[in-house]
């Protein structure tokens, strides 16, 4: 497939190339940054409309004067139009479209940076792998959007499958799309999807995999390096909603989940009720302090920490709190290689898998890390 939007776009700075050329690429770097010892990274059947969160900028074309929707431009914040995105979820786009046909109909203007005017900034929607179901946030510059009673009827007529609808107030001046100023306008709080087995709530704000079919690989083989035989203590840190503990709970003996963000500590507790693990208890706070604070034992640490890694005084904590594995998942192998150097002092590396999470985009590789105690 080729894809009409690379120049203006950017996000999938290999989508003119072929998919299996992109992954040999993914793997050479892979080995230029840890040596041989790479597993062969793991790739798609099929790497196209994916992406399961979408965000689309609204903005008017002056030329056509119309309402557009698309990405940013490379580099600046003018509004490239995309009629159809080749790795993001067609039901969405189907739905960002039909929105932003029907504004001018129903009087909504969008925002606009340089004069500060308009309403409507960002479309951002959310899709369930398992049901197919979406969750819509309409991003608002302004506290009242007029005519949006009007919309969510056009949007739910037209889009059953939309079940929930959420407006963010968003007055920043920076490139943060949600903020927490989330109103549920129409339908149910939360969106459920399932992955090995178990059942996942997800509001806005949620942490979640954007690749579901990449997400299952991902956790099996995470899982899978753990070798878990049912009396494993485990501790997932940066848990979010509790994801990858939740499915690990059934071939251990617990699980502690530890998150700093309140809301997703909320959701992790309602995802562990919902399939009914019960050797599952969530801990608000900080890895790094509660591992010398509490009196916590693990056998296996799974941790999956943001793409800036983690900070030395956790990868010191976790070495002195000493489990018999570390699962380290990790989005960015510059930083990943740069934790290894710290834990690779008591810890033997014993597997290192790429997995494909983001098909076309050269800068991102998924990578699960086993490390086994020295």
């Amino acid at each position: 497939m080729k894809c009409e939007y690379v120049e203006d776009c950017g996000s999938c700075d290999r989508i003119y190339m072929e998919y299996q050329a992109t992954l040999d690429l993914k793997q050479k770097e892979m080995e230029n940054l840890f040596g041989d010892g790479v597993l062969p990274i793991i790739g798609m059947n099929y790497p196209y409309y994916y992406r399961h969160k979408v965000t689309y900028t609204l903005g008017f074309d002056f030329d056509k004067r119309q309402i557009i929707c698309g990405k940013y431009r490379k580099g600046s914040h003018e509004v490239a139009e995309i009629d159809d995105c080749l790795i993001e979820s067609r039901d969405a786009q189907k739905l960002v479209h039909f929105i932003t046909g029907i504004l001018p109909k129903l009087h909504i203007k969008v925002y606009d940076e340089d004069t500060q005017t308009g309403s409507l900034r960002y479309i951002f929607i959310r899709q369930s792998f398992a049901t197919g179901d979406m969750m819509l946030v309409l991003v608002s510059a302004d506290t009242f959007l007029p005519g949006k009673n009007h919309l969510i009827e056009e949007i739910t007529e037209h889009f059953p499958k939309v079940k929930s609808i959420y407006l963010d107030i968003n007055k920043r001046t920076d490139s943060l799309v949600l903020t927490d100023e989330l109103t549920l306008l129409y339908g149910e709080r939360y969106l459920t999807d399932r992955v090995m087995g178990k059942t996942f709530r997800l509001s806005p704000l949620a942490f979640y995999q954007v690749n579901p079919q990449q997400m299952k690989k991902l956790y099996q083989t995470a899982i899978g390096f753990a070798d878990l035989h049912g009396h494993e203590k485990i501790v997932d840190a940066y848990c979010g909603i509790g994801t990858i503990g939740i499915c690990a709970s059934d071939k251990a003996a617990s699980v502690i989940g530890i998150e700093n963000n309140p809301s997703a500590v909320k959701d992790a507790i309602a995802n562990a009720r919902a399939n009914h693990v019960r050797n599952a208890s969530y801990i608000c706070g900080d890895a790094t302090e509660l591992f010398y604070q509490k009196n916590i034992q693990a056998d296996v640490v799974f941790m999956d920490p943001p793409r800036a890694g983690a900070s030395k005084e956790f990868l010191k904590s976790l070495m002195r709190l000493a489990p018999e594995k570390i699962i380290y998942i990790s989005c960015n192998p510059e930083t990943l290689k740069r934790d290894m150097g710290i834990l690779k002092r008591r810890y033997l590396v014993k597997n290192i898998q790429p997995v494909d999470m983001f098909p076309f985009a050269g800068e991102h590789i998924e990578t699960v890390c086993e490390l086994s105690l020295d």
